[in-house]
């Protein structure tokens, strides 16, 4: 049988990790459980100095409503700094990792001036309380919300491997692993974690065959290395 990767992150990343996928002689399954909608926050974006970035998906929100530049952007990855550097940002940092890298980049800098936090809604991590000494204004523009994945749920016996990219998506798909002998590649070992929390707390159990392991390092890289 031929190996067959479930896509599940939101789009338009998860056409990006399919052809890369697609690239290393895999079938792709591109089913997202995941959708993204943008918010406005009322901002004067032009006020501040500096940008936290913690995902591609508020760096987009922010580039489609604001025309501003200037800001340093504080990004918690490389794919996400690549991004900000396409939309025209010209001092761009990468903490090159997860949340807890992005924290101890800032605490490190201590960049001065007013900072603008591209939050979610539902953020993986509480930034504001560990980086308190810094002046950050956090305001909501994206939020994630589930969305059922009819093709991969009728293709759950042909998937062979499951790519996570969040601990939001580890919990959406707990429900389809019940009886699943796939691999799941968690790109965090938080992501692993809610992944194997929702298995147990909503009484998902998995197969025994079910094997979840963890990227080396929290970027698409080192994930698509365990294929």
């Amino acid at each position: 049988m031929s190996e067959l990767i479930w896509i599940t992150r939101t789009q338009p990343q998860a056409e990006a990790t399919a052809a890369r996928v697609r690239e290393r002689g895999f079938e792709t399954l591109v089913d997202p459980l995941l959708a993204v909608e943008n918010l406005t926050p009322a901002i004067d974006a032009a006020r501040y100095d500096h940008i936290i970035a913690t995902s591609i998906n508020g760096l987009s929100s922010f580039t489609t409503q604001h025309v501003s530049r200037h800001q340093s952007v504080w990004a918690v990855g490389d794919a996400t700094a690549d991004a900000a550097r396409q939309a025209g940002f010209t001092r761009v940092h990468s903490a090159a990792g997860d949340a807890k890298d992005l924290i101890a980049l800032l605490r490190a800098i201590g960049p001065e001036g007013p900072i603008l936090y591209l939050r979610p809604e539902i953020p993986a991590q509480d930034l504001m309380r560990a980086l308190s000494s810094l002046d950050i204004t956090p305001a909501i523009y994206y939020r994630t919300v589930g969305r059922d994945a009819p093709e991969a749920r009728v293709r759950l016996n042909d998937i062979t491997h499951v790519l996570l990219h969040s601990p939001r998506a580890a919990e959406a798909c707990a429900p389809y692993l019940t009886a699943s002998e796939a691999t799941v590649i968690c790109i965090s070992e938080a992501t692993a974690q809610r992944l194997r929390e929702h298995l147990n707390f909503t009484g998902n159990l998995p197969s025994a065959g079910l094997n979840i392991e963890v990227a080396a390092s929290p970027d698409e890289e080192a994930l698509l290395a365990r294929l």
